[in-house]
This record gives C-alpha cells, structure tokens and sequence, in this order.
C-alpha cells in the first residue's frame, strides 16, 4: 500500500515545515510527499527543500487550490503511483492515533467510497463540516432575506446550520478540503480537480466529479484534526471579498454542474452583493 501526500504552500514555508516534521510522522504509513509551492521561484522551492530534507518541492505560479492539488498529484502519479492521495493543508494539527493509518484502513474497506474525511474541527472546537447540498438561491439570498421573519432556531433548522454538529459517519456530499484522502484511481477517473476555480468550490464540483463515476464521499469522524482555518485567506482578502470569490466559484459550479443558467446566476449575485453590502 502506498500513500502519496500533496501539501499546496502559499508564502508559508515555516508552517510547511512545520507540518512535514512534527504531524506527518504521527503515522506508521510510508508517506511519499509532494509539496506544490504557490507563487514560489525555482529558487525559493529549492530553499524549502533543502529545509524539509529533500521532499520534492515543486514551484509553480499561483494558480490556486485546485490547480496546484492537481500539479501534486500528476506528479506523484507519474513518479511514485500512490493506491492512495492525501491532499492536506500545511495549517492542520493531527488528533489522537494513526489518523492516516485509520482512514486508510477504512477506505480499502469501502470500495463503493472514493474518498475519505476525518472530523475538522477549529480551534474553537467546532466541526468544519460535512454539508448537505445546497442551492443558489436558498444559500446565498433566501437564507438572508429569512432573518427578520425566523426566529434563530428555525432559521438552522431551515438552511442546515447544525449539519455538521449533527453529521454521523457515512456518506455525505461535502467534506472539508482542508484534509482528504482519495483513493488514486477514482482521483484520476474522476477527471482530478476542477482548475477553473481559484478558491472554494473546489469540494463541491469533486464531490459531483466523484458522483459521475458512482463513488460517494465518506466522513469517518473516529479520526479528528484540528484545523487553523483561514490563515492564508485572511491574510489575503478581506471577509467581503473573500465572500466575492467563494460566489464566484460557487456561480461557476452551480452553471457547469448544476444547470444553473448564468443569466439566473448574475441576478443572484447582484442579490448577494446588495446583501453583503447591508451586513458587512
């Protein structure tokens, strides 16, 4: 059995590091890791590379999440041919017990499932998924537009805030990205990625990708990692523009995979801006 790794590293080479040293040994599978180094030069790679000990970094221009998960993992296909591809976050602290060791295990025992996630929390101790589907209009205008007429509690009732509270082990249409290990044929047939978004989305379209090809997503919550969420988009974008993008990606994946036309998607998202100019 072998278990590829695809880290995606902006501008945080310490944070890499530190991940690869001290929570990728928190296992006894034989890892072969890839670190994709966004925005980096050929020199910068080679710097971080000597710092981890000669894992193979590879620089690449910032081409976001999807992009360079996808440069990744065609490399450790080409090179190592993993059976397995763990694609994590360098800001993601491992629990209690083998949790690659674990999720592995259970995935060989599923082969209806194509990939697998443990439970996220953040360092608030709250689940960062899984999620139910949604569509356009309820997550983006109606969930909104509901507030002065709901109260609280059945405004979570109505638009799923308590999902992943009350999520329980099985299949479920959206993981968290921050941490997800795929079996590597299903990645592949699935057609990997989708690089047309840039941040967010990217579970979303995978999770119709992994449909197409009758494999479902499994959350296995007898593992846990913590998850540091945010770092990166907080030091790059404002909570405004950063809701900006995850519509656009999301007004993307809802024309492309959902049939959504785009006339439809245009008038929801002069909806969502209005909104985001009132609560924010």
């Amino acid at each position: 059995m072998r278990l590829g790794v695809v880290i995606v590293s902006y501008h945080s080479d310490d944070q890499t590091e530190k991940f690869v040293k001290e929570e990728l040994r928190k296992t006894s599978v034989p890892l072969s890791i890839v670190v994709v180094d966004n925005g980096a030069t050929a020199d910068d790679a080679a710097a971080l590379e000597a710092r981890l000990d000669g894992i193979k970094v590879i620089p690449a221009e910032n081409g976001g999440y999807a992009k360079g998960n996808n440069i990744g993992a065609r490399y450790l296909k080409e090179n190592l041919d993993p059976d397995y591809i763990l694609f994590a976050n360098n800001d993601i602290v491992l629990g209690e017990g083998d949790v690659m060791a674990e999720l592995v295990s259970k995935l060989e025992s599923l082969p209806e499932a194509g990939l697998i996630g443990p439970e996220v929390v953040g360092l608030d101790g709250k689940r960062q998924g899984p999620e139910p589907y949604s569509g356009p209009w309820k997550r983006f205008v109606f969930m909104y537009l509901s507030t002065p007429f709901i109260s609280k509690a059945r405004k979570r009732e109505l638009f799923s805030l308590d999902y992943p509270e009350k999520a329980v082990e099985g299949a479920h249409y959206k993981l968290s990205g921050c941490f997800l290990m795929a079996r590597s044929r299903d990645f592949f047939d699935a057609g990997m990625f989708d690089e047309n978004t840039f941040l967010y989305g990217e579970e979303n379209i995978l999770s119709d990708r992994f449909a197409s090809i009758g494999k479902f997503f499994y959350y296995y919550p007898t593992v846990r990692v913590v998850h540091e969420h945010g770092k990166t988009v907080s030091r790059s974008f404002d909570l405004k523009r950063s809701r900006l993008l995850q519509f656009k990606s999301l007004s993307y994946y809802y024309s492309s995979y959902r049939g959504y036309p785009s006339s439809v998607m245009k008038i929801i998202g002069l909806m969502y801006r209005l909104i985001l100019n009132m609560i924010l």
